[in-house]
């Protein structure tokens, strides 16, 4: 809802601190009457769908809370998240964690997704290729096979298959039609690990491209425009203009304009196993010095956490200046 802020009367003339919170209250009590009002004028339940709640901020997660809990007695609207419990379980005292276990007091159904099956897997090729699924069932079998019915490895497998020549536009007959040679296709060295398989493919992206990947990958799951800004000027590029194009690619997201997201954990992990052991510890040391320096010119807390967090994964041995290890001794 882009305008909703025009429906909401703020006094900026509070401080700072009562203006942000009587504003965060309002925008919580002006969603939660705009999900009652349109329910009850509604013909038919409404369905109110959130995914990736995994990356939600504070502010959001609290919001959801309100929502659910002023919703409890509301029959007409059915509420679905959707949220990577392995992201949340890295972070037992993240915000995050603590509202995902509050949920389990909630009276919500709890749904594991697995990777899919085979007939799974071949409905996904099925409607992909515009086939009976009869015809595409060999296909989906090793395709399973392959990307472990992972949906998103299905589709990597494809469009690999399809870039090589494997997977064609057949011109017989009087329909256009897919094909692909089953025979080729079993003896393509395609690795058993997805892992490998994405590898493979960042492998083939200029320099920049994979350099940005192998920069993002050691910051995590998400990297923010403020270490984007950092990192551009310590290493003399524009970095987020290189992640812009590894977004176009499929291997990040941009969520609106404040943060750069794998799209896959397995994504993160194969961009960061591009990188010997020895480079990676150096990429830790050398950005959580330059985050670091940064935060302490600012007084940014939650940068100087980041700082102190890459330091460390980077491991003092790193260093050969005592004065840099006293520094990083003092700050842990």
């Amino acid at each position: 809802l882009p305008s909703l802020s025009n429906l909401v009367t703020l006094d900026s003339t509070q401080s700072t601190l009562s203006y942000c919170t009587d504003s965060a209250e309002s925008v919580r009590f002006l969603f939660c009457k705009t999900v009652e009002i349109l329910s009850s004028y509604s013909s038919g339940p409404i369905t109110i769908f959130l995914d990736d709640v995994q990356w939600a901020d504070p502010s959001s997660l609290l919001l959801i809370t309100s929502l659910l809990e002023s919703s409890k007695e509301n029959k007409c609207v059915f509420f679905l998240f959707c949220i990577r419990d392995n992201e949340i379980q890295r972070s037992p005292n993240s915000p995050v964690f603590n509202w995902y276990q509050s949920t389990l007091k909630m009276p919500l159904k709890h749904i594991t997704l697995a990777n899919l099956n085979e007939e799974g897997v071949n409905s996904l090729v099925s409607d992909t290729l515009c086939l009976f699924p009869r015809l595409t069932r060999h296909l989906s079998q090793v395709l399973h096979h392959r990307a472990l019915g992972n949906p998103f490895f299905v589709w990597q497998l494809l469009d690999t298959l399809q870039k090589e020549g494997y997977l064609y536009h057949s011109l017989r007959g009087t329909v256009k039609r897919w094909a692909w040679d089953m025979d080729k296709i079993n003896s393509l060295r395609i690795s058993d690990s997805v892992l490998a398989l994405l590898m493979r493919e960042m492998n083939k992206l200029p320099d920049d491209l994979k350099m940005g990947l192998e920069v993002a990958s050691c910051m995590g799951a998400t990297v923010s425009m403020d270490i984007v800004r950092i990192l551009s000027f310590h290493l003399q590029i524009d970095l987020s203009a290189i992640l812009d194009s590894v977004t176009g690619k499929g291997f990040m997201d941009r969520i609106e304009t404040s943060n750069y997201r794998f799209s896959h954990d397995r994504v993160q992990q194969a961009a960061y196993e591009m990188m010997s052991d020895e480079r990676r510890r150096e990429n830790h040391m050398a950005f959580g010095l330059a985050i670091c320096s940064h935060a302490l010119e600012n007084g940014n807390d939650e940068l100087l956490f980041t700082s102190v967090n890459q330091i460390n994964r980077g491991g003092h041995d790193v260093l050969s200046d005592p004065c840099k290890k006293a520094m990083i001794a003092a700050l842990n």
